[in-house]
C-alpha cells in the first residue's frame, strides 16, 4: 500500500511495454542500453561547481526508494489504448447536494467520454430539475448517462423489497418509504444501479460534484484506470484511492498550497495508529512494517474507484464515514488475527452481522495526483463532522483482534498462552479507544454544538450489507417499471419503458417532493 505519484499527465501515445526481469522497458530497446555510458561520461555532464549534483545522483538508489511498489517498476508508462480500454468499462458515480449546476456540470466535463456518468441527486425538487436539464444538455452528443434522485420512491421499495430493508426508512407524518439521507447511501444507491442496469461495467469510480476544476476530475479518472492497470498481483480485487497533490486554501490574502485537508490529517492519522496496533497484536508478524508507519494517506479519500465486484462485496457505512470505513472493513476481514479460527467465528458472532466472510485478497493503490484539489469551502463544523465520523468508524468497529467485546463470547478451551495474548490485543483496543476520548476531549471548542456528543465518544456509524444481497433482477425491473426520478440517456441496451420528461415538481404523495 505504497503511495504512488503522477510524473506526467500526458505520457505520449505510449509505446507498448514489456517486462523485462524487474523492470518495464519499451519493447524493441535492450535493458543495457543505458550501460554503456559509465561514470566518466556522467562526471562530464556536471562542472567543478557541480559537486552537490554529483553527491545526490550517486546517492541515489531505486531500491531504496519507499515509494517502490513491490512488482511495481519506479517508473511506468500506461499505453492510452489500455488506459482508453478500463475507461470505457468505468461508471463514475457524483453524489451531488446543493451544488450549482454549473460546477456538476464542469465535473462531468472532466469525465473521460468512455465512462459512464451516474449522477445521485439528493438536492431539493426544483434543484434536482435543474441537474436534470443540465445533464440533458451535456448529454446531447450521445453521452451516456444515468440520473436518479435519492428519494425515488421505487428504488426505495425495491430496496425494502429485495434485501436491503436497511437502507431505507419511513418519511415523517407518511405510510411510504424513501432512501435514508446520507453521501454513503447515494453512494451505494449507485452502485446497485450501475450494477443492475449496466452489469458490463467492471469499474465504479467515484468523483465529488464540488470540485471547480474540470481538468483536475479528468486526471483523477485516468489515475484510476492507471490504478487498475498496476495491480501488481493479478486476480486479485483492487481499490485505488487518490492523494491530491495539494488543497489550496487561501490565506492573508496568499494560496497557501497546503498538502492534506483537516479532515484527512485527523482521519489518516488515527487510522495509521490503528493499523500500528494491529501490527503489535500480529503473532505472524505480517505487519511488522506497519508499525508506528504513515503507510494510510487516503483515509478520507472521497475520489476513489474500485472493481465492482469489490464494491458489491464490502459492506459500507453511512454519511461521511463510508471512505474512513472502507480500511476498517478490510483490514477486519484480511489481516492476520490473533486468534483461533474457533474462537475468531465466535468472536465474529453478532458483532460483525452482514460481514461477508472469506473476502478474496485485495490491493490498495494509494495515488498522489498532480493538480491542486479546488472544491466548495466548508466551515469548520463541517470539517469536524467528518472527521468525528471517520473516528466513529475505528472506535465502534475496532477489527476482530482489538475488539474487547469478543471477551463476552465463551472461548473455547484454548492454551495459556493464547489467552494472555488475546488479553493483550484486547487491552490494545482499549487503549486506542481511549486515546480516541482524550484527541475528541482535547479538540472540542465552545461554539461547537455537537460537542457535547463528540466529547462523549464519537458518533456510530450505521453499517449496511453488502449491497451483493439485493436481488439485482428484482431491483432492476421494480426501478424499471415504478421510477419517478431515474433518467437513462444514450443507453441503447436499456430502455425505460416510459420516458421520462421535465414536469413540474410532485406534490407530497411520494415523500420529500419528488420533482420529476
Amino acid at each position: 500500500m505504497h503511495l504512488i505519484e503522477v510524473l506526467e499527465l500526458d505520457a505520449g501515445s505510449g509505446i507498448p511495454l514489456e517486462t523485462v526481469g524487474s523492470a518495464y522497458t519499451p519493447q524493441g530497446s535492450e535493458q543495457g542500453d543505458e550501460s554503456s555510458l559509465d561514470d566518466s561520461d556522467y562526471d562530464d555532464l556536471f562542472s567543478d561547481e557541480d559537486e552537490d549534483m554529483r553527491d545526490l545522483e550517486s546517492d541515489t538508489d531505486p531500491e531504496d526508494d519507499e515509494s517502490v511498489l513491490d512488482g511495481v517498476p519506479p517508473e511506468v508508462t500506461i499505453p492510452q489504448a489500455q488506459l482508453d480500454s478500463i475507461l470505457g468499462q468505468m461508471a463514475v458515480i457524483v453524489p451531488c447536494k446543493g451544488e450549482d449546476p454549473n460546477t456538476i456540470e464542469g465535473v462531468l466535463s472532466g469525465i473521460p467520454r468512455g465512462c459512464l456518468i451516474v449522477l445521485v441527486s439528493n438536492s431539493e425538487g426544483r434543484a434536482y430539475r435543474k441537474e436534470v436539464m443540465m445533464l440533458r444538455k451535456f448529454c446531447r452528443h450521445a453521452r451516456p448517462a444515468l440520473a436518479i434522485h435519492q428519494s425515488d420512491a421505487a428504488a426505495a421499495a425495491a430496496f425494502n423489497m429485495y434485501g436491503l430493508p436497511d437502507l431505507v426508512t419511513h418519511v415523517a407524518g407518511g405510510s411510504h418509504k424513501r432512501i435514508r439521507n446520507g453521501k454513503g447511501e447515494g453512494m451505494m444507491l449507485g452502485i446497485a444501479l450501475v450494477a443492475a442496469l449496466c452489469p458490463q461495467r467492471r469499474y465504479v469510480a467515484f468523483v465529488d460534484a464540488d470540485i471547480t476544476v474540470p481538468g483536475a476530475v479528468n486526471e483523477y479518472c485516468r489515475a484510476f484506470a492507471a490504478g487498475f492497470a498496476l495491480n501488481p498481483n493479478p486476480g486479485t480485487e483492487t481499490m485505488v484511492r487518490l492523494r491530491w497533490a495539494s488543497k489550496p486554501k487561501v490565506r492573508n490574502g496568499e494560496i497557501d498550497y497546503t498538502c492534506e485537508g483537516r479532515s484527512s490529517q485527523v482521519v489518516n492519522r488515527w487510522l495509521n495508529k490503528l493499523l500500528s496496533a494491529m501490527a503489535d497484536a500480529d503473532p505472524t508478524g505480517s505487519l511488522a512494517a506497519a508499525r508506528d508507519s504513515e503507510i494510510i494517506v487516503t483515509g478520507n479519500a472521497g475520489e476513489h474507484a474500485m472493481t465492482m465486484d469489490l464494491a458489491l462485496s464490502l459492506r459500507l457505512a453511512n454519511g461521511y464515514a463510508i471512505e474512513p470505513f472502507h480500511f476498517v472493513e478490510l483490514l477486519d476481514q484480511l489481516a492476520p488475527q490473533n486468534v483461533n479460527a474457533a474462537a475468531a467465528a465466535a468472536a465474529h458472532a453478532g458483532y460483525n452481522a452482514g460481514r461477508v466472510p472469506n473476502l478474496q485478497p485485495v490491493t490498495i493503490m494509494q495515488i498522489r495526483t498532480r493538480n491542486p484539489h479546488f472544491h466548495r469551502v466548508t466551515d469548520d463544523s463541517h470539517v469536524r463532522s467528518m472527521w468525528a465520523s471517520g473516528l466513529g468508524s475505528i472506535y465502534h468497529h475496532l477489527p476482530a483482534s482489538l475488539n474487547n467485546s469478543t471477551t463476552q463470547t465463551p472461548s473455547p478451551p484454548s492454551s495459556a498462552a493464547f489467552s494472555s495474548s488475546s488479553s493483550k490485543s484486547f487491552a490494545r483496543g482499549e487503549k486506542l479507544r481511549g486515546d480516541i476520548l482524550d484527541f475528541l476531549a482535547d479538540n472540542h471548542e465552545e461554539h461547537d454544538n455537537s460537542k457535547g456528543e463528540l466529547v462523549h465518544e464519537p458518533p456510530r456509524p450505521r453499517i449496511y450489507p453488502p449491497v451483493r444481497q439485493l436481488d439485482l433482477d428484482g431491483f432492476r425491473e421494480m426501478v424499471r417499471s415504478e421510477h419517478k426520478t431515474l433518467y437513462c440517456l444514450n443507453l441503447p441496451h436499456f430502455k425505460l419503458p416510459r420516458p421520462n420528461t421535465i414536469a413540474p415538481v410532485y406534490h407530497h404523495q411520494y415523500g420529500v417532493t419528488p420533482p420529476l
